[in-house]
């Protein structure tokens, strides 16, 4: 009877952390979609817009249900690079989990004419 309590006791301690390791498991499957959610959005945005306008910014991923975005476009000291700040939020619990401070270039001809 000794036995069986000590085992039932150590398998109560077992299933709490196997609960806990899953819920770790999805967490990080979660940073890891968000960071590459994160990457890709500078990618699009380097190819696409190039030189992205000032302000704030937001949406969501079109191929990632229950992931959106933050966007905020500031100057730096130098006149042709800016700072991208980008938010990739999943859980409004921890809105900062994943965050991205990115520098671009705009590498547009200053001669070319629009």
């Amino acid at each position: 009877m000794v036995a069986l309590t000590v085992v039932a006791i150590a398998f109560v301690g077992l299933l709490g952390l196997h609960n806990r390791n899953l819920a770790m498991v999805g967490r990080d499957q979660d940073m890891t979609q968000a960071t590459l959610l994160a990457r890709q959005f500078i990618t699009e945005m380097e190819l696409i817009e190039q030189f992205p306008d000032l302000g704030t910014s937001s949406g969501e991923f079109n191929n990632a249900p229950g992931f959106r975005w933050e966007r905020d476009v500031t100057e730096t000291p130098l006149p042709d690079v800016r700072e991208v700040h980008l938010r990739v939020i999943w859980d409004e619990r921890i809105p900062n989990a994943c965050e991205l401070i990115y520098y671009i270039r705009d590498h547009r001809d200053p001669n070319a004419q629009s």
